[in-house]
């Protein structure tokens, strides 16, 4: 009789742990759909100001300039579409919002990655001396005694070696986020600083003005499009 009082009470404590679990799993999907309550907000909130942010990033950092750009940014928006953090938009407005997305996500990354083509030793350059050919109207001493000029020339194959600093950029971005994935923090740090320090140039070539207005409008956008999505 006590075995099978025994075995009666522990499947009732595996039964009630088992409604327990049960009863919390759906309390979690009830408070995950209702996280915040309130009206929806219309589709032109978040495109609003996707669209103005557009015209500020356009100012502050031109166009983009690398297929990096367009190939990151299908990939990051492809990511959040399917993920749940962005929603499409109701309606006409869907796929107007998507290209705003699409396009705030490409001047973003124009921003980390946008070093393009450059030449570093541009600046590099050795005297040269010239022989000026007198003029046809010249005096007999211009056309007896030559004139020299020098000038300042680029070293050949040094000065116009050029180098692709997207290329660099995005491997050190991809390091930094694959340090960031797995935890490795002196990595991490180490390749957001280099990522750093060779797109102060770049950096420099932008107008931050018109980038900071466009950071904080395209942020304002996206986090709408999320605030409305946790709202239904």
């Amino acid at each position: 009789m006590k075995g099978e009082m025994n075995m009666d009470t522990g499947a009732d404590k595996s039964a009630l742990e088992e409604r327990i679990q049960n009863l919390e799993r759906r309390l979690d999907r009830f408070g995950g759909q209702t996280v915040r309550e309130g009206p929806s907000l219309h589709p032109a909130a978040p495109f609003v100001p996707g669209l103005i942010a557009l015209v500020f990033g356009y100012f502050g950092m031109g166009l983009p300039q690398h297929y990096y750009h367009f190939l990151f940014a299908v990939l990051l928006l492809a990511l959040f579409y399917h993920r749940g953090f962005l929603l499409p938009a109701r309606g006409r407005w869907r796929w107007p919002q998507i290209l705003v997305n699409f396009i705030i996500l490409c001047l973003l990354f124009r921003l980390l990655i946008g070093g393009g083509t450059q030449q570093p030793f541009d600046w590099l350059k050795a005297p040269a001396i010239s022989k000026a050919p007198p003029a046809g109207d010249s005096s007999w001493y211009n056309r007896m005694v030559p004139d020299f000029t020098v000038q300042w020339q680029g070293i050949p194959h040094v000065s116009d070696w050029s180098v692709d600093l997207t290329k660099i950029q995005t491997i050190l971005l991809i390091a930094t986020l694959a340090g960031a994935l797995f935890r490795f923090q002196p990595f991490t740090s180490i390749t957001a600083l280099a990522l750093l320090i060779i797109s102060i140039p770049v950096y420099l070539q932008f107008t931050w003005d018109w980038v900071v207005l466009f950071l904080v409008l395209g942020s304002v956008s996206l986090y709408l499009q999320k605030t409305e999505n946790s709202r239904r």
